[in-house]
């Protein structure tokens, strides 16, 4: 994953796209006992463009030019495939805006925070999504507080109150 995040960091400097966070499972993982997953979601603020089309070109074609290689809608870096995501909605914006500088295995990189994760996981409303917040209630990862102010900010305070409670049911 090092060369992978080398190369979002190097992107960054080259002003190919203005930031990027990670998220996804690997994003929990800096928070969590590792998840199975099969790549590393990268979420990116691309430069202002003339256009309402999002282009992604430059980017893989940069992620190429540092040795990634295009697999469908990946590019992979060693055993990495890398997925690369723009900040679709409101939500995603403000997570990469606000993601937490961190360090992996001495390569600076950016990830969602802990909150972000959860609420993204919500808004996403899949059943493993709803596992994972579920988890970092479990293990106390996440700051309540600040997830229900988020999850009532994107009108998603229904469905951490479903997932809450569940969970209190699962602990009876």
């Amino acid at each position: 994953m090092q060369a992978a995040l080398k190369a979002m960091n190097r992107l960054v400097a080259d002003h190919v796209i203005e930031n990027y966070a990670i998220g996804g499972a690997i994003g929990a993982s800096f928070y969590l006992p590792a998840m199975q997953t099969e790549d590393l979601d990268v979420f990116v603020f691309l430069p202002e463009s003339s256009g309402p089309l999002v282009i992604l070109t430059p980017v893989y074609n940069a992620l190429k030019a540092q040795g990634g290689r295009v697999e469908g809608e990946y590019v992979r870096f060693e055993k990495w495939p890398v997925q690369i995501l723009t900040d679709a909605n409101v939500l995603i914006a403000e997570a990469i805006r606000e993601a937490v500088d961190t360090d992996y295995d001495g390569v600076p990189t950016r990830v969602f925070s802990a909150q972000h994760l959860c609420a993204i996981a919500l808004q996403t409303g899949r059943s493993k999504d709803y596992a994972r917040v579920m988890l970092f209630l479990e293990e106390n990862e996440v700051d309540l507080e600040a997830l229900s102010a988020l999850a009532a900010r994107f009108g998603l305070s229904d469905r951490l109150n479903r997932v809450l409670e569940s969970a209190r049911g699962g602990t009876k």
